[in-house]
């Protein structure tokens, strides 16, 4: 028979029940029901492959089982990734989603617009933690429309957020660099204007402070991972200068770490023999590196996925909260255990350990 032409009247008569307790099946409502019927209904539904009307549930439920993704950086591997994990993960939630690109607090603004007249049951906004205007944001909570926030500032208490420990995980590269007998470890930082650069920032002050070496200015260069990848190389030639020259550095994300690596190469020195390298992010191209790259995994196909998980909790009656998931350092063999040739220097490196991963949170 056809679901199309299968009604919730068709299924009670068959299953020898009332019409409310069908519904009551297809609506999750049956907690007072017995086992032996609700087996008996279920099998109705599988047998006739019944799929409800999602107009006529939103008629009663006043919800479309529709969400909107708003990504800042469609166009980033990183948070492109996150996407089809998202769609996959909500599909099986039974909920469509509604996938939208925008950049900045002005088309963000205008996209927010667009979803509300979809008759949208919650918003998810995946951010690359720059500093935005939430003002389009903080109504919609009034309006009905649930909006959990990955990667961003949470614009108010109705709102759920999904975070990562960015600290935590530069932190723990520099003690990895330092485990290894780096003492002069240089940091490359990311756009000044986002969030997570300012935590990467502390995280690099905090790890220096525990293995007890003192934060030197001139080991720290911007590379901002948005801008022209020549101002990378240069920041990455500006370290190499220094007398004495950094062991390690720590790069603003994967693909300014590559640029380190290749400067390092035409300059003649070996990466990890001279100069070990870790990056952000731990994109797809970061083990056809030669040599493959050792980086801080950022989990956002699972901030995604946890968002998801949250906003559906919501839409179920359960409060919204916040969420701060552990980064993971994934060690390769830009910081292998390769000895250097001068192991009497006081900046020798002896490496250990070698592809594995270690989880950072605090």
């Amino acid at each position: 028979m056809s679901s199309d032409r299968v009604t919730i009247r068709q299924i009670a008569e068959m299953s020898e029940v009332s019409v409310s307790t069908v519904s009551n099946v297809l609506n999750g409502r049956t907690l007072r029901m017995s086992a032996e019927t609700l087996e008996r209904v279920r099998g109705v539904i599988s047998t006739l492959r019944y799929r409800p009307s999602s107009i006529a549930r939103g008629l009663v439920t006043g919800r479309t089982a529709t969400i909107g993704l708003v990504v800042a950086e469609i166009e980033t591997a990183l948070f492109f990734s996150a996407v089809g994990a998202l769609e996959t993960a909500a599909r099986a939630a039974g909920y469509n989603l509604i996938v939208c690109h925008a950049r900045g607090s002005r088309d963000e603004a205008e996209v927010v617009t667009v979803l509300r007249t979809k008759g949208v049951d919650g918003i998810i906004f995946i951010a690359n933690s720059e500093a935005v205007d939430n003002t389009h944001l903080t109504d919609l909570p009034a309006a009905g429309i649930l909006a959990v926030v990955v990667n961003r500032r949470r614009p108010g208490p109705e709102f759920g957020r999904v975070t990562w420990n960015d600290r935590a995980g530069v932190a723990g590269a520099v003690e990895h660099l330092h485990d290894l007998g780096h003492r002069r470890i240089a940091f490359l930082r990311g756009p000044r204007s986002r969030d997570s650069t300012r935590e990467r920032a502390a995280g690099y002050r905090r790890g220096l402070k525990k293995v007890g070496l003192p934060y030197q200015e001139d080991c720290v260069r911007l590379a901002d991972y948005t801008a022209d990848p020549l101002t990378w190389e240069r920041a990455t030639s500006e370290l190499l200068d220094l007398d004495p020259a950094p062991t390690a550095i720590i790069a603003s994300d994967d693909s300014v770490a590559a640029v380190v690596i290749r400067t390092s190469q035409r300059r003649g020195l070996s990466v990890p023999r001279d100069l070990a390298v870790v990056g952000i992010d731990d994109q797809m191209f970061a083990t056809l590196l030669n040599p493959p790259l050792t980086t801080i995994r950022l989990p956002v196909k699972e901030a995604a996925e946890r968002a998801l998980e949250m906003l559906v909790d919501a839409i179920a009656g359960q409060s919204m909260r916040e969420v701060r998931l552990a980064t993971e350092l994934v060690v390769r063999d830009s910081s292998s255990p390769e000895p250097r040739t001068n192991v009497s220097s006081p900046d020798a490196c002896i490496r250990q350990g070698r592809r594995t991963v270690q989880s950072w949170k605090e």
